[in-house]
This record gives C-alpha cells, structure tokens and sequence, in this order.
C-alpha cells in the first residue's frame, strides 16, 4: 500500500533548506520526493499522512552511544520514586533475601539528601558477601558495601566507564539484564529520531550476541579496557556478516583525558598548575598501524589541542585502504588538524550538545581553564567545516541522550540554559550543515538523504527545527521514526 507524507519543512539532506513537498514509497524504498503538493491521480488505498507544520528530515545516526555505561546507570532496582531512606535500604535486603548470593543492582538514589546516611556501613549492614552497587540519579556517585568495591575493583567516586569495566562485564554477560535493558535503550533512541548508532562495546562484541530484537543499525567498536586488542579476534568480527542489523566497525583508542579537569594533553599551561599529562604517542602509533594492517578502522578519542593534532598525525599516516579512521570528542579542534583530516578522509565526531554541560557563559569552565585562553579555542566546528571535513555527531549516551533541537540550539544558536549570551557565534556549525551530520554514518561517510530509491527513513519532529524560536526549539519532539517503511516510534 502506498504511503504519501507531506510538510511545508522537508529537509531532505541534498537541498540546503526545507521545502514545502511530499514524499511518496510503498515498502522499504522511497517512490519520488517531490517538491508542492501534486500528487497527480492516486491509488485507492493509498494513506496521506498530513505532517504540513511538522519537520522532516533523514533518520537520525548517532555516532557514540554506549550502551554498556546506560545499562550500569539504569540496571536493577529504581529507587528514584523513594524519598525515604529506610524503606530504600529495606528494599534492597529485600532483593538480597530473595536472590542469596546473586549480586544486587540498583540506581536512582537522592545523592544530595542522602549523603550522610548512604554509607558503606549501611550496605555492610545488608550483606558482607553479596555485592552492593547503587548509582546516584545524577550518575555523580556510587554507593557501595564493601563486598562490591572488592569485586568490582573501584570506590564510591570512580565514575570513568574504563574503571568499571568489571562491573560492566558482570552485567552484560547476563542475558536478562542485557535483553530488557536493550529494548528499553532502543525505545529510548527511537523516541528521539534515531534509526542507527555506532556502540562503544568492551574488549569483544560479546553483548550484542546477547540481543535477538534489533530494531536499530548498530556499528560496534571495540574498546581494550581490560587487555590489549585481540586483532585476529577482531578481524573475525568484521568478517561476519550473518547478523542483521549489526556490525563490527573498527576499534576505539582513548588518547588523552579531560580537559576541564587538567587531563586533556594541551600546548598551552593550566590554570591550575601542575604537570599536564604525559600521552605515549609512539604506542597509540604503533597500536593504529597494527590495527589499520590488518583492515581494523581505528577511531582516536581526544579533547586537547596537542592531543588532537598528534591523533590527525597518526591516522594519516597509517590510512590504509578498506580503512575509515575517525577522531571522537575534539573538544580543541585546530585548523591544522582539521586540513590535515580533510585530506586524509578521517571523519569528524563531534559532540553538539556539549555545551549543556555547562548552566551558563558566566560558569563555564572553557575560559578559565587555559592561562591565557579565553575559551574561544574551544568548539571551533568552523574548522572542520571550512576544510572540508567530514563531520558526524554523537551523544556518549548516557553522557547525552540524542536530541536534534539540542545541538541546534548549543552547536548552531551556542547557547547556554541561562539567557546570558551566546559562546563565541563565529565559530557555529551552521543548521543544515549539523542536520546533514546528524544524518550521517561515521563508519562509512554515508549521508541519509531522501530522493527516489533511498530507504524510506526518517524523522518525524513537531514544528521546524530551523525557524523556530529558542523556548519553541528547546520543546521540539519527535513524533514519529520510520525505518524502511515502518512505523518504528509513534509518539
């Protein structure tokens, strides 16, 4: 049965603004996508959907997500509807007493009211054997006996992923956890426009062998956190292709660390002193052209502007063909990088929404970390635009949970929750520029676009992204995601 969808904001990827028009498909692939609404004579049957006010555009990819770090957040008991201490630790034994011996997960707990009360003791209190971990709603804390912190190898304070990993391992080797925590995670991006994603797995791609209901495409690429990358192991990996709707996609290097907190290799001096951090660039190069030989596509993670410009350095050099290196974060992305990423092929991975990590311009951390920077080194997407580079977006799900209005208001109109001005406008992306990265797979290059013969995939938002005002852009929903033809998230 044929499908028309039309709108007075259909932005299809290819033209640089939305149009007023309509697409036409019946099953999996788009018929024609034609501008005005003459649809000519239709077939009985035939449905319209009348999107006329809404805005769309191709399904949505984000290029990190991390399923791995949703499910430790959101994995086990809620206590988020609990106000009450007591009755919080109560249900905990509960679950303990019901379950001897299995450890007990569990997440939501109020880290600013409880913090005097939520001790190691307390859980102590519970089990001295059974395993104890309870993440804060915020994601800012664990609480933990200290059967859990002899398990898992970590404290109360250590909230880096890598530091987790056992934990994280734990977790995704049972298939319960795994199977309903997936389709909760896959709902989640659906409600939001997307229709694939790129996953950061750990050490192997054990926990989507776990998954039998992918609805989205999932990429995913491997990160060594608990021993050096198995490269046989890995070329496996990209050799099987009997699964649908997932793929192995190359390998993940951390290179250096964060710059707000002093750990991000810069070539400027920190505010605060101290040694900057010492990056082993000579292993990093090293571990990329062992992996890039053997056709693994390797994706250097970095922030700071010295960190950035040695990744472009590496990766150039070792862009062997049937490879398609990527750089992630680019928190300080230089013009030199960018030229030479731009000549190279290597892709973008940007992070649009990152400025919401900030409440406002006056407590932003970009220009107070740097002696002598003011913050304008920071988020300079002109630089990869300008060169020519091509550019993808992620979110670092759970960092951010994907939102298009979002990065159109911090990547495009750079502005902070607070209405106290905007961050440094000249370096914006522009609107359709974002849209097409947002619709774009960082894995292959490839741009969704709607023409005739393309997948019938797209978003569905409520009103247009472009012209709306900032409070009408910041309450944008999507209403509908279609993958090849199907209604995938309804709202």
């Amino acid at each position: 049965m044929k499908t028309i969808v039309r709108s007075r904001h259909i932005f299809d990827g290819v033209d640089s603004k939305p149009y007023r028009g309509y697409l036409l498909f019946d099953g999996p692939k788009l018929i024609t996508v034609e501008k005005g609404w003459n649809y000519g004579d239709l077939d009985e049957g035939t449905t319209i959907f009348c999107d006329d006010d809404n805005f769309i555009m191709p399904g949505i990819h984000d290029n990190h997500v991390f399923f791995s770090g949703w499910l430790s957040a959101n994995c086990g008991i809620d206590l988020t509807p609990f106000s009450d201490f007591s009755a919080a630790v109560d249900l905990i034994a509960q679950a303990v007493a019901k379950n001897p011996g299995h450890p007990v997960y569990a997440h939501g707990w109020d880290s600013e009211s409880w913090s005097a009360q939520a001790t190691r003791a307390v859980l102590d209190g519970v089990s001295t054997t059974v395993p104890i971990t309870v993440i804060d709603k915020g994601r800012t804390r664990y609480w933990m006996n200290t059967a859990a912190v002899r398990r898992y190898g970590f404290s109360e304070g250590d909230l880096s992923a890598e530091k987790r990993w056992r934990l994280i391992r734990e977790m995704t080797s049972d298939e319960t956890i795994v199977g309903d925590g997936w389709h909760r995670f896959q709902q989640l991006l659906l409600s939001r426009g997307v229709v694939s994603c790129k996953d950061i797995v750990f050490d192997d791609c054990s926990v989507h062998e776990l998954i039998d209901d992918h609805v989205l495409d999932v990429s995913m690429y491997v990160e060594s956190v608990s021993e050096p990358f198995d490269v046989p192991a890995l070329v496996k990996a990209r050799q099987n292709t009997n699964r649908k709707r997932v793929r192995f996609g190359g390998a993940k290097v951390m290179v250096d660390g964060v710059v707000a907190d002093g750990t991000g290799d810069i070539y400027g001096d920190y505010v605060a002193g101290g040694a900057k951090p010492s990056v082993d660039y000579h292993s990093i190069g090293e571990t990329v052209a062992r992996l890039s030989e053997a056709g693994i596509s390797c994706c250097l993670t970095a922030e700071g502007d010295k960190a950035i410009d040695m990744s472009a350095d590496i990766l150039s050099r070792h862009h062997l063909p049937g490879t398609h290196h990527s750089m992630s974060d680019l928190e300080m992305i230089t013009e030199r990088a960018s030229k030479v990423m731009a000549k190279s092929g290597i892709t973008a991975e940007i992070y649009p929404q990152i400025l919401g990590l900030n409440p406002s311009k006056a407590q932003s951390y970009m220009g107070k970390t740097i002696k002598g920077d003011d913050g304008g080194d920071f988020y300079r997407y002109t630089n990869l635009t300008r060169s020519g580079t091509t550019v993808t977006c992620g979110t670092d799900c759970p960092l951010f949970i994907t939102s298009v209005p979002d990065s159109l208001f911090r990547a495009t109109r750079r502005r902070f929750d607070e209405n106290d001005g905007n961050w440094f406008p000249e370096y914006a992306m522009s609107a359709p520029d974002l849209l097409k990265a947002w619709s774009r797979e960082g894995v292959s290059e490839e741009q969704r676009t709607l023409a005739s013969g393309k997948p019938a995939t797209f978003t569905v938002f409520d009103r247009d992204l472009i012209s709306a005002d900032d409070d009408a852009l910041r309450d944008a929903k999507v209403i509908r995601t279609v993958i090849d033809g199907n209604v995938a998230y309804q709202q």
